[in-house]
């Protein structure tokens, strides 16, 4: 069996998606796509559209063989630590040879390149990145900026010097640098994305995600139509996401904590827990406590997801000893034709599951990091409206 995981969110799986799944399955030559999926929250610190189980279900019935969870603290963490725990999930699935990611540049030579340099990272280059960091950039933007100056005096360095501008790249470089930190022997496999994934545009041939999340809100569903299937269209049309909720817990639990504690939580660095706390006290609506709280160096993405650990109470200390663990597999959905992935995958990692009540099955060390999971899950299902909480994987 050879496998090509494809590290993803789905929110929500589009036609552009399903041609990735297709490609990387056929470029790659593997006879076993798994899907190491964003579970009820996203990187951008929001929640999904649909939960786990709909989107792992759509993943497996257009070309997936097999969908995994990616676990709440990895799948809502900057970049680096995303790419972290993604990979250290792929490296407990049987036969990887490959991931698969798209990237704005197409291009696994480029990447490597980059992800190489910023690896060594000659003293120039961290002199420009100092100066950049000094004028208030954020750590991101610093580095590409950085770059920029850098290849400006250095020329076997243009090729690469726009590939931190754009988050699909970054993305694809930090998978790089966690493989050869694992010291796994997976080979890249990367497709061009067409649009930005900032991009809300809808005249295009493959709109992004991004673009029907934004078309959904204004119930925009002949739009949608052309980006995503129809059976990914029925699930959305019967989807009614109230988005205050999430809104109003983050801002009451940001105004409920002290100053004080709120600098023990993941990512919050020196200072910032009273900035944050200041805004929240200040504020009577969350996107006021947003707007007040992001600068040109700490973005709106990074306060969301500091809003999301501070909710769902992720402390460094918590961080710092669950990413320690070892990995588990939770099992969200599964083609019938592939039930020989499971046994093969249970050899290869003894923490699996395939329902909540396998937790008791697993190392007793992972508990609170799956119930963190089922936790955020609960939390999405009053952000949509859904009553039911499933509690066990998918057969499709």
């Amino acid at each position: 069996m050879k496998t090509v995981a494809i590290i993803c969110e789905y929110n929500p799986l589009t036609n552009g998606h399903i041609k990735h799944l297709m490609s990387a399955r056929r470029e790659t030559g593997c006879d076993t796509v798994i899907c190491v999926m964003s579970g009820s929250f996203v990187q951008r610190g929001e929640a999904a559209i649909l939960d786990k189980y709909q989107r792992a279900e759509l993943a497996v019935s257009f070309g997936a063989d097999m969908v995994v969870e990616l676990p709440l603290i990895y799948a809502i963490s900057p970049a680096d630590n995303f790419a972290y725990g993604a990979i250290k999930t792929v490296s407990a699935l049987p036969h990887v040879e490959y991931i698969s990611f798209g990237s704005e540049c197409g291009d696994a030579g480029l990447l490597r390149k980059a992800a190489e340099f910023l690896d060594e990272e000659p003293n120039e280059y961290k002199e420009y990145f100092a100066s950049r960091i000094a004028e208030g950039n954020s750590f991101p933007k610093a580095r590409a900026l950085a770059l920029h100056d850098y290849a400006e005096r250095h020329i076997e360095y243009q090729d690469i010097e726009d590939i931190l501008d754009s988050p699909n790249n970054l993305l694809g470089i930090a998978y790089i640098t966690a493989i050869k930190k694992a010291g796994l022997s997976i080979k890249i496999h990367t497709v061009k994305r067409e649009e930005s994934d900032n991009d809300l545009s809808m005249d295009t041939e493959y709109p992004t995600a991004s673009a029907v999340r934004e078309a959904l809100r204004y119930e925009k569903f002949d739009e949608i139509a052309k980006a995503v299937h129809p059976l990914c269209l029925e699930k959305l049309k019967q989807t009614h996401i109230d988005y205050s909720v999430l809104d109003n817990l983050c801002l009451y639990k940001m105004k409920e904590v002290n100053g004080y504690d709120l600098a023990d939580y993941y990512d919050v660095s020196e200072g910032l827990n009273n900035r944050l706390k200041l805004a929240a006290l200040n504020a009577v609506h969350y996107s006021d406590f947003l707007n007040e709280a992001k600068t040109k160096r700490y973005t709106m993405a990074k306060i969301k997801r500091i809003s999301l650990y501070t909710l769902f109470d992720i402390t460094k200390d918590f961080y710092a000893e669950s990413s320690a663990l070892p990995p588990y597999i939770f099992v969200l959905a599964l083609s019938k034709a592939r039930k020989d992935i499971l046994s093969e995958a249970s050899q290869a990692c003894p923490n699996l599951l395939l329902r909540y009540s396998d937790i008791n099955k697993v190392d007793k060390s992972l508990r609170a990091m799956i119930k963190l999971d089922f936790r955020a899950q609960g939390v999405l299902s009053l952000i949509n409206k859904t009553a039911d909480i499933r509690r066990s994987f998918v057969m499709v």
